[in-house]
């Protein structure tokens, strides 16, 4: 549904709002609109919402400002870590923590989830195949992410979210290059189907040593807008930015192979390399 541009959504100073149609320009700014498939990260940090709008109400408009772009296809992370958490997980039930629009998306009738118990994704639009992930590894071979790096025309887009805190495409490569500060850690739960049956499984995912300290560097970002590879604009107190799926794979590895420890606030081997895991209240890739 299109809304009025002048609609105003979030206040971030005494007189000026973000609206609607900033928004839309926002994401066109930075190219988001370029692209055959786009995965977006979501936050709402634009500013305080409008009074009139409930919570559902502004996922609604900011999930219409996103389909104004005209994307084939759009994805969303709806990460549960449900069995790191020590619960089963639902496809059609489990709700995520990654952003109200992420929730909302997801629970959509045309959205389809993947089966990943702990790093699941919804997709919308024409290439519903992306979700059709294969194996039992939540990042690496047959995963979201590995089927999104095979595919063409990708963009990656953060919407009022930070590169730093949620680049998780980061774990996806350093899963690729077998990176010496992660190692394969299985866990075991339900999964439930859309029909509601339910099957005892086992998932992988690529966790780091108990000590080591993961870190996206702000030159990271840096250079990727330096060099033209990402775009990005200023939005209320928040930002938006947007670049490739290749490019960000492509500067990702190099930057791994030149320095293993790019990513880490210090040298994974400063510490001894203790496989210990914290489960509950787990929100991201550990």
């Amino acid at each position: 549904m299109k809304h009025d541009k002048a609609m105003k959504l979030f206040q971030y100073q005494k007189d000026k709002w973000v609206t609607y149609g900033d928004i839309v320009n926002s994401l066109k700014a930075v190219g988001a609109d370029k692209c055959k498939i786009l995965l977006l990260h979501t936050g709402i940090t634009f500013g305080l919402p409008a009074r009139e709008l409930k919570r559902r109400d502004i996922a609604a408009i900011l999930y219409d400002a996103i389909t104004e772009l005209g994307v084939e296809t759009l994805c969303f992370p709806t990460f549960t870590f449900s069995f790191p958490n020590g619960e089963d997980y639902n496809v059609g039930q489990s709700r995520t923590r990654m952003g109200m629009i992420n929730e909302y998306a997801r629970k959509l009738p045309e959205a389809v989830r993947t089966m990943d118990p702990l790093m699941s994704f919804c997709v919308i639009g024409k290439e519903k195949g992306l979700a059709n992930t294969k194996g039992t590894k939540s990042l690496g071979e047959g995963s979201f992410f590995d089927n999104l790096h095979h595919a063409e025309d990708v963009k990656i887009a953060f919407l009022g979210a930070n590169i730093g805190d949620c680049f998780t495409y980061q774990h996806y490569v350093e899963e690729r290059l077998r990176v010496p500060y992660r190692y394969d850690k299985e866990f075991t739960g339900k999964i439930i189907n859309q029909e509601g049956s339910e099957k005892e499984e086992t998932y992988t995912l690529y966790v780091k040593y108990r000590d080591v300290i993961p870190y996206t560097p702000p030159e990271f970002e840096e250079m990727l807008v330096k060099q033209g590879y990402s775009k990005k604009a200023e939005l209320g107190n928040s930002l938006v930015s947007c670049f490739s799926e290749k490019d960000a794979y492509r500067e990702t590895e190099l930057r791994i192979r030149e320095n293993v420890n790019y990513f880490l606030a210090e040298p994974y081997d400063t510490k001894p390399l203790v496989k210990e895991y914290s489960y509950g209240n787990v929100t991201t890739v550990q």
